[in-house]
């Protein structure tokens, strides 16, 4: 494999770990509105909804950053002639 692939694909999968930790953080900050809100005595039913939308996304999000991570680690140990079967 080219060391300019190599250094490509290192460099989109650094980008793609980025992304999921980034989405992983905002889970947990969701998350924790969420909770906090709910402790409130008037809890206010629109921001509830809201946050929990908020987290539905970000799970989503930070699924979809968990695929194409594996799918890029796979696409490395392929090109490299380094798979495992």
């Amino acid at each position: 494999m080219s060391q300019s692939l190599r250094r490509e694909l290192n460099r989109l999968l650094d980008r793609w770990q980025d992304t999921y930790q980034e989405d992983a953080a905002r889970l947990r900050f969701y998350q924790r509105e969420l909770a906090n809100t709910r402790q409130l005595a008037a809890r206010p039913h629109a921001s509830i909804k809201l946050l929990l939308r908020q987290c539905s996304a970000v799970r989503k999000m930070q699924q979809h950053a968990a695929n194409v991570l594996a799918t890029c680690k796979h696409n490395i140990r392929k090109t490299s002639g380094t798979t495992t079967r």
